[in-house]
Order: C-alpha cells, then sequence, then structure tokens
C-alpha cells in the first residue's frame, strides 16, 4: 500500500518543483532585466550631443551614476549584490572612455558591458561588438540573450533620442548571477518540497498504520485458532473493506466442515462395515480349525487366520490415520488427559502381547496433563507400544514414561530392541515405510500414526537413543 503511495507522491514531488520553478523563474528573470533596463537609463541620462552634433557619453564627476532615472523607483535590491544599489560604478579609461562595469560577488565576477551606437551601427562608446537586441517589448527596450567572447549574456537594447539625434543604448549581463539565483531557488523549492513529501508519507505511514490494526487482530485472531476450528469468524469487528474477503472464508470454512463432517461419518461407517466381516470372519476360520484334524489343513488355515488378521489389524490402522487428521475432530473434542492415567488402561491392554513374548512391561509415572483428544492419545501410545513389542526380543524390557521436562508434558517408549539408525529416523515416519529386520506382520503405518496425532496436538515427535544399552525411544514432548 505504501509502494502505491510512494511513486504517485514522488511523481507529484517532480512535478511540484516543475511547476514551481516555472511559477518563480519568470518573475525573477523579469526582476534581473528591469535592473539591467534601469542600468540602460543611467547610461541614456548621460548622453549629450556637443557643438560638433556628435553624441558624447559624459563622464560623471562624483564617479559614479545614478541607476534610474529621477522621480522612478529605485530597482528592488538583489540577492547577491553587495554594493549601492543606487548608484551604476562606471570605470573610465584614461582617454576618458567608460570601460567595462564590474561588480565583485560572493560566488564569484560579474561582469555588465555597455554599448551606446547610432542607427547606422555607428558605435558611440562602449564596445563595438556588443550584440544590439532586436525587437521592442514596450517603452523602446528589448531583450534577447546572445553568445558575445564565448559569454552567455543578457542584452537589453533601449532605443532613445538625444537632442533629435536617434541613439541605441545597449547593456549586456553575464548569466552567472541569474544562473546561480535560480540554482538556490530550485534548492529551496526542492527542499521545500521534499519535506512536504516526508510529512505527507509520515501522515500516510501513520494513517495506514491505523487503518490496518482491525486487520492485524483478525489476522491475530485467525493465528490462534486450533487447526481443527472451522467456526466461522466475526464479521462485526472487522472493516467494510474487508467484509467480503471475511465472509468469502467463511464460507470456505464452512465448506470444510461440511466435508470433514462427511469423512467422520464415513470413516464411522467404515470401520463398522470392516470390522463386522473380518471378526465373522476369524470366528469362523477359529470354527473351522477346530473341526478339521488334518494337519496340513491346520496350517493353511493358521496362515489364512494370520492374514486376515493383518488385514484386520492394516484396516484399523488406516482408519485410525484418517481419523487423526487435525480437521477430523472440532475443539470439543479436547479435554484434560492425565497421562499417567493413560498409560496405566494401555499398559493393562498391552500386557497380555507382552507376556507371550516374555517382555518385561514396566511404566515409570510422574504427574502430567494434557489438553488433547483422548482415544488420539490412547491410539498414539498403542501404537508406540506396539511397535516397541514388534521389535523387542523375547526377555527384553519395555518402559512407559510420563512426566514434565521444563515445564512440559512428555510421553515416552523406550525399549531394548535393536534400536533405530540415525539414517532411518526419518523415513520410518513415512507411510507404509518398513525398517530393515521387521516383521511381516508390521503394516508400515504405526510411526506415521504416531506422527500425525503428535501434529494434531502441537507435540514433537522425536526418535532417540536408550537410555541405557541399545534400543529406541521415543518421545512425544506437548506444548507448556
Amino acid at each position: 500500500m505504501l509502494g502505491y503511495l510512494l511513486l504517485p507522491l514522488v511523481l507529484l514531488l517532480v512535478a511540484s518543483v516543475w511547476a514551481d520553478h516555472r511559477t518563480y523563474v519568470t518573475p525573477l528573470y523579469n526582476a534581473f532585466d528591469r535592473t539591467l533596463s534601469h542600468t540602460v537609463l543611467a547610461i541614456a541620462a548621460h548622453l549629450n550631443r556637443g557643438a560638433d552634433g556628435q553624441v558624447h557619453l559624459e563622464k560623471p564627476d562624483p564617479g559614479f551614476l545614478p541607476m534610474h532615472p529621477p522621480g522612478a523607483p529605485p530597482p528592488p535590491p538583489s540577492a547577491d549584490d553587495s554594493g549601492d544599489h543606487d548608484k551604476l560604478p562606471l570605470r573610465f579609461e584614461p582617454d576618458g572612455r567608460p570601460s567595462i562595469w564590474t561588480h565583485l560577488f560572493p560566488g564569484g565576477r560579474e561582469s555588465v558591458v555597455y554599448r551606446v551606437n547610432l542607427p547606422d551601427g555607428r558605435t558611440v562608446a562602449g564596445d563595438q561588438g556588443l550584440p544590439i537586441a532586436q525587437g521592442g517589448v514596450g517603452n523602446g527596450f528589448s531583450y534577447e540573450d546572445a553568445v558575445y567572447k564565448q559569454l552567455p549574456l543578457r542584452i537589453v537594447s533601449y532605443r532613445t533620442q538625444v537632442s533629435g539625434q536617434p541613439v541605441i543604448v545597449s547593456v549586456g549581463e553575464t548569466m552567472h548571477r541569474r544562473d546561480r539565483a535560480v540554482r538556490r531557488l530550485d534548492t529551496v523549492i526542492g527542499v521545500s518540497d521534499g519535506i512536504q513529501l516526508l510529512l505527507v508519507l509520515g501522515v500516510c505511514l501513520f494513517g495506514i498504520t491505523v487503518a490496518l490494526r482491525p486487520i492485524n487482530r483478525l489476522g491475530e485472531r485467525i493465528a490462534q485458532r486450533q487447526p481443527q476450528s472451522l467456526q466461522p469468524l466475526a464479521v462485526a469487528p472487522v472493516p467494510s473493506e474487508v467484509r467480503p474477503l471475511v465472509q468469502s472464508l467463511n464460507t470456505l470454512l464452512g465448506t470444510v466442515r461440511t466435508a470433514a463432517q462427511a469423512q467422520q461419518h464415513f470413516l464411522t461407517n467404515a470401520a463398522h462395515q470392516l470390522r463386522t466381516p473380518l471378526s465373522g470372519l476369524k470366528a469362523q476360520l477359529e470354527v473351522l480349525a477346530s473341526e478339521t484334524g488334518d494337519e496340513a489343513q491346520q496350517e493353511r488355515i493358521a496362515r489364512l487366520y494370520n492374514s486376515v488378521d493383518r488385514l484386520a489389524h492394516t484396516a484399523n490402522q488406516l482408519l485410525a490415520l484418517a481419523r487423526a487428521e487435525p480437521s477430523a475432530h472440532s475443539p470439543g473434542d479436547f479435554t484434560d488427559v492425565q497421562l499417567e492415567t493413560l498409560i496405566g488402561s494401555v499398559a493393562d491392554s498391552m500386557l497380555d502381547r507382552a507376556i507371550a513374548r516374555n517382555i518385561d512391561l514396566g511404566a515409570e509415572c510422574a504427574p502430567a496433563h494434557v489438553h488433547g483428544v483422548h482415544w488420539l492419545l490412547h491410539e498414539l501410545l498403542i501404537n508406540l507400544v506396539d511397535n516397541a513389542i514388534r521389535h523387542t526380543p523375547e526377555s527384553g524390557r519395555i518402559t512407559l514414561r510420563c512426566g514434565r521436562s521444563g515445564g512440559a508434558p512428555y510421553l515416552e517408549v523406550e525399549d531394548s530392541g535393536p534400536g533405530i539408525p540415525t539414517a532411518e529416523r526419518e523415513r520410518v515416519r513415512e507411510r507404509f515405510y518398513r525398517a530393515a529386520g521387521s516383521d511381516g506382520q508390521s503394516s508400515g503405518l504405526g510411526l506415521a500414526i504416531v506422527e500425525e496425532i503428535a501434529r494434531g496436538h502441537h507435540a514433537r515427535f522425536d526418535i532417540l537413543d536408550a537410555q541405557e544399552g541399545t534400543g529406541a525411544r521415543m518421545r512425544v514432548a506437548f506444548p507448556p
């Protein structure tokens, strides 16, 4: 927004400087021209026609000639002129002819040359090579820019009569003083307009900051929402310019909420429809195994039973993985979960499997609780213990832990198995990846489910080395 404002303001600054330059330079040049015309009048006032009929420029007694005729207002003082503004210092050569008039200014030397000539071109006094300004501007004065002796000059010519004799008085002034005055004027204008631009930018920044506060508050409210929160945003405190955006977001949230509810309904129905026939199939296989005495048939039925069991386990894990998506549960599903109670229930449910493998399954619990979805955390811990049992050899050890570390609650499952190489610790989180040495019963989804559930609870899932000996330590650290 500031960029869109800055470019037009800079263009406006350039246009303003140009307009001010055009507005003030013309009157400034006119003031210099008036001062130069007074010099012409001062020279013309001292022209006389002698007894021989020739026009002469008389040398004044005090050495100075008035710059303006009697009764005329004095010219405005120049900012650069440090001399007497009512008199024109004319220098004369030893033979009595006026020479170049010179002013000394702080910025350098400024020169004025003059010429008095007759209409036929004969020079009466001054520098005979000085050009004559052509064209009339009024009152007998004409102005023109010219180059004389490789110097740019501003020339004013005055046509008058001396005792009936037509004469032309011309004075040329170097452009240094005018150019310096214009540069100073442009500098003042540029600085003034630049300061105004900075003030305008400051006001714009303040206005933009104030105007964006409601939008920033809206952004903070959105950032603080839980990922699974799909409730519509409040429209009332939002500025009218942003309301269409908020309304569009609410429409999108409503669509996602509807899709999430439809997904939940599908998952619930799919879980029911899959478990029922698989459980019936396993029951029929058990009955068939009890009625068959043939060892070959018993072996085939056992393999079929294991395959159905793996199919049921994989289906349950796929459903658990889908239901672990953050969008699959609402903020109302989150409650306070006591981690030591959770460990106790999971240990009880997995104890028979551990005893069957002659594995010592124990727990080291300290009081800790988290804000989460109970059945998801139960599924997380079940998958960690199941993974540990699958990779721990007989007579091994599995320890479940919970507590607080640095004010943050955590869950840990440590086993005495072969451990997971550092190079594979990121890959085992991927879906359907099986680490080297895994048994054929693994679906490769256990740790992927753990990762997904941890992400939905803003927790960090780390795979570490066991505290003692070989083995792996799975740690889920929750936010404080």
